[in-house]
């Protein structure tokens, strides 16, 4: 078994000022518009929730199903739109159920980093950090999760920034991002994941 020495660093860490935006916009893909914000972005969550597995942390990973609508395809974390009078805690933990068939009542909850705005799907996206005693079964919701793999916290951090050239709105952009394995990790997903390695990069 792991011990649990660097879950409750992070624990500490969390309570701490965050990196926050100077950690975030590493991974902003060119392009993105940062001003004009409006103030009316619904309320979402995401969760990064750590296991043990092969005396590493991890983490779960999915790619979205695809539907059509403005993430799809996507590698993300599990997580969607707030309800009704639910925290934002609550929604990570909703969600991840229901995409993963992650008990709920199983996560510990550590902290959350800093929210980002999403202007393209009009959310602004509160990350909610967990940790679970043992690796979990997952099971992806097909509606919506079309895969699910993990990603190692020691991965996360040594993983190298790259960049692509993508055409679009009559201009080239260039968009960073994470590949790990197959997987292209861009957008919103590695602009939270750059701020959650910098505070996991104080404590491996």
């Amino acid at each position: 078994m792991i011990p649990n020495t660097m879950i409750n660093k992070l624990r500490d860490l969390l309570k701490l000022p965050l990196p926050g935006w100077d950690a975030q916009k590493i991974l902003m893909p060119e392009g993105r518009n940062i001003k004009g914000i409006p103030d009316n972005l619904q309320s979402a969550s995401v969760l990064i929730v750590l296991y043990p597995h092969n005396d590493e942390w991890h983490f779960p990973l999915i790619k979205r199903s695809v539907d059509g609508f403005a993430h799809s395809g996507q590698i993300a974390l599990p997580g969607g739109r707030q309800e009704h009078t639910e925290t934002g805690i609550e929604t990570a933990l909703r969600e991840a159920e229901e995409e993963i068939n992650l008990s709920a009542t199983s996560v510990e909850v550590l902290g959350l980093t800093s929210p980002l705005p999403i202007p393209v799907s009009r959310y602004l996206v509160q990350p909610v950090v967990g940790f679970l005693h043992k690796k979990p079964v997952l099971t992806p919701d097909p509606r919506e999760v079309e895969q699910i793999f993990s990603l190692s916290l020691r991965t996360l951090v040594d993983v190298d920034v790259q960049l692509e050239t993508r055409h679009f709105q009559g201009h080239d952009w260039e968009i960073p991002y994470f590949e790990i394995d197959e997987h292209k990790i861009w957008g919103a997903t590695a602009m939270i994941l750059s701020e959650f390695r910098a505070l996991v990069s104080q404590v491996i």
